[in-house]
């Protein structure tokens, strides 16, 4: 699958949520257990299956409902958070504090198959930094 970098530097096509990656209820129970276990985040399987928020979808739509970076990088016609000069403001760190967490809390302590299945896919501080680096019309 083609990479597909959400607008807050998530990588949708790495998540074990994303529509394109559940092929049966099964996965979208191991997604909610691993989602519980590893960011404490209690959804029920049904909701697990996520059209990313680079899709036409409402927000309702979304398993994570409350975010608050992919109204605010819509509203500013951007594509991803690195493109914005507000770089790195709360709402995105509100985003990838949790997932940063958890990176320090379970990198080399799970299976590197859990590792890269349910928390690499949020490692989204590395990939909109990397998306920054590489713009030449950067303004800083």
């Amino acid at each position: 699958m083609e990479q597909i970098i959400a607008r807050c530097g998530f990588r949708c096509d790495m998540c074990m949520a994303y529509a394109g990656n559940i092929n049966s209820y099964g996965d979208q129970v191991k997604v909610a257990e691993a989602w519980s276990n590893y960011f404490g985040i209690e959804i029920s399987a049904d909701k697990v299956k996520c059209p990313g928020c680079l899709s036409t979808a409402k927000s309702e739509d979304l398993p994570d409902r409350e975010c608050p970076v992919r109204p605010c990088v819509i509203e500013k016609e951007m594509n991803t958070c690195a493109d914005c000069f507000d770089f790195s403001c709360e709402k995105l760190e509100s985003r990838l504090r949790f997932a940063d967490e958890a990176i320090a809390k379970f990198r080399g302590k799970i299976s590197e198959e859990e590792f890269h299945s349910f928390i690499a896919p949020y490692a989204g501080r590395k990939i909109l930094q990397e998306l920054r680096d590489r713009r030449v019309d950067r303004v800083d």
